[in-house]
């Protein structure tokens, strides 16, 4: 089991703010979203508010159920960036910030960190099919074609997030 350090942890809310960006700034739906500015210039704002709506909605709620934080980051994804993340990526990322939370209040930092370290997909390697048109041209009708983009992820170096030793 991870390293619990018991009373000597540094602040858990603040621990779990730190996660959550991490979490969220792997995330390769949003890092599309974000990359390809499809929050109409306020991509990273909005990126940097759901991030801090989802903190307050821990702080708020003793237990939150992962199924309430998938459905936020759903309706976040389509009402904040025209996206509609069909890959069951919302389901992973709310059940990874839920259990995150967790280990941080339990004072487990070390199984946290260890779920952090996971490798970062690369946007660069996310490539449309051959032949697949784009809505964001804004050519289309806004009607769903059945076109998908074909996400290839290349892995990078995992970036380990580390707690400083205040904050454990």
């Amino acid at each position: 089991q991870g390293e619990r350090t018991g009373t000597s942890m540094g602040d858990p809310t603040a621990l779990f703010a730190e996660a959550v960006r991490a979490v969220v700034h792997r995330w390769t739906a949003l890092n599309l979203a974000v990359h390809n500015d499809w929050g109409c210039g306020q991509s990273s704002e909005k990126r940097d508010q759901m991030i801090a709506e989802i903190c307050s909605g821990f702080q708020a709620k003793k237990n939150v159920d992962p199924s309430e934080v998938e459905e936020f980051l759903d309706n976040f994804l389509i009402s904040q960036f025209n996206t509609d993340a069909d890959d069951e990526s919302p389901y992973e990322v709310s059940h990874l910030i839920c259990r995150l939370h967790t280990l941080i209040h339990q004072g487990d930092i070390a199984t946290a960190q260890g779920l952090l370290s996971s490798p970062v997909a690369s946007l660069d390697k996310c490539v449309a099919e051959a032949g697949a048109e784009s809505d964001l041209d804004g050519d289309s009708s806004g009607d769903d074609d059945g076109e998908e983009l074909d996400m290839v992820q290349e892995e990078k170096e995992p970036e380990v997030v580390n707690f400083t030793a205040e904050q454990q």
